[in-house]
């Protein structure tokens, strides 16, 4: 009889204990779902963005529509104008400008070249400018000048290029090789590499000694 009442002691503990973990394991895992539904339904908040090491942050002066104007002896020789520019306090001549938009002068101050592109940037002496993005070139005679990408050298009066131009004459001529150098008003200018072209009536230009002729 008291074995008999031992073991229904024993049997009533084990389900009592049974009974208590499976509450703790209900309740628990009703917490874990409330937690979940209740950030689910709850307004996200974007993650506030960390920059790295390799972030570099510098004071800056952002200008909207600017133009800079240049003279030489009393004579303007060139004109830059944008939509936006960004130059550090640190180091005003350099410059990055969206888009580009250069005027470039003769010697007496008349407009000879035209230079637009998607984006630019300037050296801190602000001798030579970075042009990139559809870099179009027009000057005063009529030719065409396009490419990827250009550099001006301003107090050289040169325009280099490590990538592929076109230039087209008023004539209708059309040439293209990688590598370019050239003087920036295009009256003089070479390829370095793969150099191609089309040349109008190129029998009659021939047989008439067309000076213009490439």
């Amino acid at each position: 009889m008291k074995i008999q009442r031992t073991e229904t002691l024993k049997s009533t503990i084990a389900q009592r204990e049974m009974t208590s973990h499976l509450s703790c394991f209900i309740c628990t895992l009703y917490i874990i779902i409330s937690t979940l539904v209740l950030q689910g339904c709850g307004p996200q908040k974007d993650t506030i963005p960390v920059a790295g090491e390799d972030v570099i942050m510098e004071p800056s002066q952002i200008f909207n529509e600017a133009s800079l104007y240049f003279y030489e002896n009393g004579v303007r020789r060139w004109w830059l104008d944008a939509d936006y520019m960004s130059r550090p306090l640190a180091d005003t001549g350099r410059l990055v400008v969206v888009p580009v938009r250069i005027m470039v002068y003769d010697s007496i101050g008349r407009p000879s070249t035209r230079i637009v592109a998607d984006s630019g940037r300037t050296d801190s002496r602000m001798e030579i400018f970075d042009l990139w993005g559809r870099v179009f070139i027009r000057t005063e005679e009529g030719m065409t000048v396009k490419s990827e990408q250009l550099r001006w050298h301003k107090e050289l009066r040169k325009v280099t290029s490590d990538t592929y131009v076109q230039i087209e004459t008023p004539k209708g001529d059309l040439l293209r090789g990688k590598g370019l150098d050239a003087y920036d008003d295009f009256s003089r200018f070479s390829f370095k590499a793969d150099v191609r072209g089309k040349f109008p009536d190129f029998k009659r230009r021939v047989e008439e000694q067309d000076e213009s002729f490439f």
